[in-house]
Order: structure tokens, then C-alpha cells, then sequence
């Protein structure tokens, strides 16, 4: 069960509630906003609402932008949803939206997809888009020549393995799954899909649609909120891609 934090105009104990978005079901817990934050009133109501939503049975919530109490719950079990796996099911379908409004073609592009290894993710991104492009490079340290055959002997398609750094970089676009410092970053389209990559021009935006944006507070981590919608299976991912 995922939960929702909605804090601000609320009452001065925290209260649980059910809340329905686009199709997705939350535990939803109302805090009032104190004029003393970190007061130790303020601090028992919090730890009050965390306890509640931990017995709900909530691990994972869409938590307010500038939550004074994150690090609070987060010790009491309950984290933020985290957004890295709604962006990387986006890498593929957002790499091929960009290069089409740089208007290379399918046979002009170079793609390069970067990881550790050939993890379910990195291979899913890889294949769709060496389906779409003729030149897709791809850098793993284990895995690769098995994807590769299994590409070409069920597509037909083929990938450039063990590609060099100057390869990567001079690539249109290019994914990574983790980090690498041995490249400058400058391609024309840039993701860096992988924990702490969520910054910078790397960054892969999340946008919700407008009509579901007007439902929503504010302060509402609109991020999260996507992720969670994508979770529970509310929300495809063709209304969750942002416009550039």
C-alpha cells in the first residue's frame, strides 16, 4: 500500500484517510502545518502520523516538497516513492522522442546505453531502441555478447559492443545507468539514470497531466506522484512524458 502526505491546512492531529487519483489508491495522511516545525509537539505529532501510516501498512509515500519531517519518517520506515525506476522505463521511449525532434533519422543516429552490466533495464533499453535505430552502442562489463546474440538471432539486429570513450561521446544521444568518469557529458541528449544522477542536465523530467496536476496541492511531489501512479499501473507511460 502506498501512502500520500498532505501537509499544510489540515488539523492539528494527524488524521488518516483514503484518497483515489487517476485510478490510484492511497493511504492518505492529513497534517496540520505548525508555526513551530521542530518543536516538541510538533515532533510527537509527526512521529504520531508516521507510527499510523506504518501500521497502515505503508512503506513508501508521495511526501510534500519541503517536509520538515522526512529524515523523520524515513527512521520511523516510511520513504519517499522513488522516482529512478518510472525514469528509466522512460529512457528508451524519451531518447527516441528527442532524437526525433533533432530530426535524425532512424539510420543517421548513433544511441549509446552505458551500465554496470546487462541488467534487465539497461537490455530492455538496448533492445527497444537498436529496433528503432541502425547504430546503438552499447558498454557493459558482463552481458553484452549474450544480449547481443539473442538480438540478432531474434531480430536481426545488431549491437556495437565494447564501444571506446570517444564513441560514447561523440554519440547523439546517451543513456547512462551509472556513473562514468572517464566522459565529457556533452552529447546533444544526455540521461543519467541512476541514483544520485537525478540532477543536472543528465536529469530525466516526470510531468503529470495537467487535469491530474489541478487535483493536487501545491507542495505535492509531483515526481513522486507519478512514480506511484506508474506503480499501481493508474498511469501509462505516454501521459507521464514531459514535454522539452
Amino acid at each position: 500500500m502506498l501512502g500520500y502526505i498532505r501537509y499544510g491546512d489540515g488539523p492539528k492531529r494527524p488524521e488518516l484517510g483514503r484518497r483515489q487519483l487517476s485510478g490510484g489508491s492511497f493511504v492518505e495522511l492529513r497534517m496540520g502545518e505548525s508555526a513551530h516545525p521542530l518543536g516538541p509537539l510538533a515532533l510527537a505529532r509527526a512521529r504520531q502520523g508516521a507510527r499510523r501510516l506504518r501500521e497502515a501498512g505503508v512503506r513508501e509515500a508521495v511526501f510534500p516538497v519541503d517536509f520538515p519531517y522526512t529524515a523523520l519518517f524515513i527512521r520511523q520506515g516510511i520513504g519517499p516513492v522513488d522516482t529512478l525506476p518510472l525514469r528509466r522505463a522512460l529512457a528508451a521511449p524519451m531518447t527516441r522522442r528527442r532524437l526525433e525532434g533533432l530530426a535524425l533519422s532512424p539510420t543517421q543516429a548513433v544511441v549509446a546505453v552505458s551500465g554496470e552490466r546487462a541488467a534487465r533495464e539497461v537490455a530492455e533499453t538496448a533492445k527497444v531502441l537498436a529496433l528503432s535505430y541502425r547504430y546503438v552502442l552499447l558498454s557493459v562489463r558482463g552481458g553484452g555478447e549474450e544480449l547481443a546474440r539473442s538480438l540478432r538471432r531474434e531480430y536481426g539486429i545488431s549491437l556495437l559492443l565494447e564501444p571506446s570513450p570517444d564513441q560514447l561521446d561523440r554519440a547523439d544521444a546517451l543513456v547512462l545507468f551509472a556513473p562514468r568518469g572517464d566522459l565529457t557529458l556533452d552529447n546533444p541528449i544526455l540521461y543519467t539514470i541512476y541514483p544520485g544522477g537525478e540532477g543536472g542536465r543528465g536529469r530525466l523530467p516526470l510531468l503529470l497531466p495537467q487535469a491530474l496536476e489541478d487535483q493536487v496541492e501545491s507542495n505535492c511531489d509531483q515526481e513522486q506522484l507519478a512514480a506511484a501512479l506508474y506503480n499501481q499501473g493508474a498511469l501509462p507511460l505516454e501521459t507521464l512524458m514531459a514535454g522539452e
